[in-house]
């Protein structure tokens, strides 16, 4: 039986102290879960932090506050950041398909997510929005077990993208595929990667990350929609950069 985990938006404290739990967290590991003082739980910041903990108790706050869970933290470990750091910019996709790609996007491994505003760019998510999105991204990186979540970032023009000093790889059915010769270095520990809108990237677009020395890059024989690409691209990107075990000698 996997124990169960917790997203803090507070942070971790150390060894040894109390650390309480409220809101939507709490609910769920004393209603849904049915745990109690003595169970063990895994607390996660989400930046790197991960620590075992034990509740100590829990208490009921009112009918409209809730639950209130205390955890004794046992200890704590801190891991790297993953490499290669994936930084996903897409064109938003309509509806619940933006929360639906965040929360896979989320599951395979990509570094982060923001909106990206391109000719063709019909949906410009706000504020409120974007909050809501890093609630689903701290979900499933709570979910798969990730010592650091997805994060979301602000919208960016275009030109904006490649801008960085990170390796940009543009996914376009004009591209070749990663495993030609002239792929991106995967030694390069940061990658963006730029998925278009439904209806394409405008021609001026592609030209000027060709002339940026943009990376154009093909990742299937069909079309598909940008929450589906996204997720599709962002693993093959991460496999194609994954550090290259040596194999032990006989």
């Amino acid at each position: 039986m996997s124990v169960h985990r917790v997203h803090l938006t507070q942070g971790l404290a150390g060894e040894g102290e109390h650390v309480a739990i409220t809101g939507d967290e709490a609910q769920h590991a004393v209603r849904v879960k049915r745990l109690a003082a003595g169970d063990p739980i895994e607390l996660l910041d989400g930046r790197g932090r991960i620590a075992t903990a034990t509740i100590a108790g829990a208490e009921k706050l009112g009918k409209k506050s809730g639950w209130s869970l205390t955890a004794r933290i046992d200890a704590v470990r801190i891991e790297p950041r993953p490499a290669p750091a994936v930084h996903v910019r897409t064109a938003p996709p309509k509806g619940p398909r933006l929360e639906h790609m965040i929360d896979q996007l989320a599951q395979s491994g990509a570094a982060s997510w923001g909106p990206l505003i391109t000719k063709r760019t019909v949906v410009d998510p706000r504020e409120g929005k974007l909050a809501r999105l890093e609630r689903v991204a701290a979900e499933a990186s709570k979910q798969c077990g990730r010592a650091w979540s997805l994060t979301i970032e602000p919208g960016i023009g275009f030109s904006e993208a490649f801008a960085s000093a990170s390796t940009t790889v543009l996914a376009d059915a004009s591209g070749t595929t990663l495993g030609d010769a002239n792929s991106t270095d995967p030694r390069n520990d940061h990658v963006t990667l730029l998925i278009g809108p439904e209806g394409g990237w405008d021609p001026r677009e592609l030209a000027a990350a060709r002339d940026a020395g943009v990376r154009i890059a093909r990742f299937g024989p069909h079309v598909m929609r940008v929450e589906t690409a996204a997720v599709v691209a962002a693993a093959a990107l991460l496999a194609a950069h994954a550090p290259v075990t040596p194999t032990p000698s006989a």
